[in-house]
């Protein structure tokens, strides 16, 4: 399907419409009064914006950019703007794609608080039927899974489609409806939700092959995520410098009609509107991300009672400041069958932060093994620290790479950066993934690593520049917790000393390859099943 997108793209007009220079959408608005589902969108000036211009199709035949950063609501922003053209246009059909089962499956658990089920369809590759009993059952209900025998012929299922709505796929499987019974210009919308972590080829699949008739796009194209963030996961070193790691979405935004106005500064709500309002973090969290990578524009705005509550905790070097950096000079080390890396004493670090706040608590509130999540970039540390919480029986506390954590939160993250006395450290030197680290956590972050390797690198050293200003800072010779016992056993192979890895692109490409099998094995273990139409 991704051939035949491209093949067909040298016929399409998307390539001449998608990076136009000027303007030649519709300005006029059909709908300006909204009956919100949500009360709280009416007070959010850029949600508000970008919904009504959805509806109203103001970018058309080019597609609406929502760029959404950390914790901006993006997703009740897709909902809403999907319930209302649900509402005022009875005659459109909406196909939403996402780029994993589990961002369709909570898109279409969010649409059903406001569609009724007989008007959604949520499709599943075949492979998904194994994990059915691990699907909720409101979704469920409106799928393929609970409706027909995976195996039904392709004219009588599509004929079961038609009557639908609003249609969710994910990227894999939306090629599905691609050469289908489905007629022309069947939809009106599609949207494409975390369409910054998808290949462009992918994103193309759903737009070309059902968005585009002959030489003319039919369909309201939405691209909604964050350019910001993480992009598709590439497995080779080698590819990252090709068009495989951009996503369409990146492509597109700062170009063209996505441009920022050079006199004002600012978007052009025709065609874009990025979210500015943070619903997620403290102050302190959002601060330094908002500063790198978003030129300060985000404005937080969560509930205290969900993000300052370890405001005060005795651990804090700072205690009205709930970040920490603690610097660990350790070793890096690799096993012999392995080409990833880990380090046993920024291990032991986040194993003592651990125990303190599941023993003790946080200013008189106790917490749950679910509100902790761990974030490591070397799958081999991830492992590590894996091991050690089964052990001390914390199998409820998540461990995962930052691409793993995309996309989700956690009121309490930790993050070990593995590398040590290290000249070069170039897996960690990736402003996207320092991005997605540091915006994970709701109320207290706490991030262990060598802050002499880490000053290598710009953004890790500003971010160290930044707690030490605000005295968040716990320097390797002051001992903040006692350690678990270094006598712990690690069940590891012989490890190699530092100078004996690999390094540079071979050690980075064999690490990422393996940071993907680890991902994959990692959405099984979240109830998650793959986009494969192989089995």
């Amino acid at each position: 399907m991704e051939y035949r997108a491209l093949e067909n793209l040298q016929q399409s007009v998307i390539e001449k419409v998608f990076f136009a220079n000027s303007y030649t959408g519709n300005e006029s608005l059909d709908f300006y009064s909204f009956e919100w589902f949500r009360e709280s969108i009416a007070s959010n000036v850029e949600q508000v914006q970008a919904i009504r211009n959805i509806v109203n199709q103001t970018s058309f035949p080019a597609p609406y950019v929502l760029f959404g950063p950390p914790g901006t609501g993006k997703t009740s922003t897709l909902v809403e703007a999907i319930g209302q053209i649900y509402k005022l246009r009875p005659a459109a059909n909406v196909l939403a794609v996402a780029t994993s089962n589990s961002a369709a499956n909570e898109l279409t658990s969010r649409l059903l608080e406001i569609i009724p089920g007989k008007d959604i369809f949520r499709f599943f590759a075949r492979s998904c039927a194994r994990k059915k009993k691990d699907i909720a059952q409101d979704v469920l209900f409106v799928s393929n899974l609970n409706r027909w025998d995976i195996g039904m012929d392709s004219k009588e299922f599509y004929e079961d489609i038609r009557p639908c709505r609003v249609v969710l796929y994910t990227a894999s499987t939306a090629g599905r409806l691609v050469g289908s019974d489905i007629p022309e210009n069947h939809f009106s919308y599609i949207f494409i939700d975390e369409c910054g972590s998808a290949k462009e080829v992918s994103s193309l699949v759903p737009i070309i092959g059902i968005g585009v008739h002959g030489s003319d796009i039919t369909a309201s194209i939405v691209l909604a995520g964050d350019p910001k963030q993480l992009g598709p996961v590439i497995p080779y070193a080698y590819l990252n410098d090709t068009t495989h790691s951009v996503s369409l979405l990146e492509r597109i935004v700062d170009k063209g009609l996505y441009a920022r106005d050079r006199c004002r500064g600012k978007y052009d709500p025709r065609v874009i509107t990025q979210l500015r309002d943070n619903f997620r973090s403290h102050p302190t969290l959002l601060e330094f991300p908002n500063r790198s990578f978003y030129q300060g524009e985000l404005r937080a705005q969560a509930s205290p009672e969900k993000t300052h509550w370890a405001v005060g905790w005795d651990r804090l070097p700072n205690r009205s400041f709930p970040l920490i950096f603690h610097s660990v000079v350790g070793e890096t080390m690799q096993d012999e069958n392995s080409s990833s890396m880990y380090n046993e004493q920024e291990a032991e670090q986040v194993l003592s932060y651990v125990e303190r706040i599941i023993e003790h608590g946080i200013c008189g509130r106790m917490v749950e093994q679910s509100s902790i999540g761990i974030i490591s970039p070397y799958a081999s540390q991830v492992r590590l620290l894996r091991n050690l919480l089964n052990k001390r029986h914390w199998s409820d506390i998540e461990v995962g790479s930052t691409e793993q954590y995309q996309g989700r939160e956690k009121p309490i993250m930790l993050m070990s950066t593995v590398r040590a006395r290290s000249k070069s450290a170039e897996f960690l030197n990736n402003a996207k993934r320092i991005n997605v680290s540091l915006t994970r956590a709701q109320a207290l972050m706490i991030v262990v690593g060598d802050p002499g390797t880490l000053e290598r690198i710009d953004h890790w050293r500003s971010f160290i520049r930044y707690c030490r200003e605000n005295g968040a800072v716990v320097e390797s010779s002051v001992k903040l917790l006692e350690g678990p016992s270094t006598s712990r056993k690690y069940n590891k192979k012989k490890p190699q000393k530092p100078e004996q890895t690999r390094s540079g692109p071979e050690q980075e490409s064999l690490d990422s390859i393996e940071e993907m099998n680890m991902m994959l094995r990692f959405l099984g273990i979240h109830r998650d099943c793959l986009d494969s139409d192989l089995d």
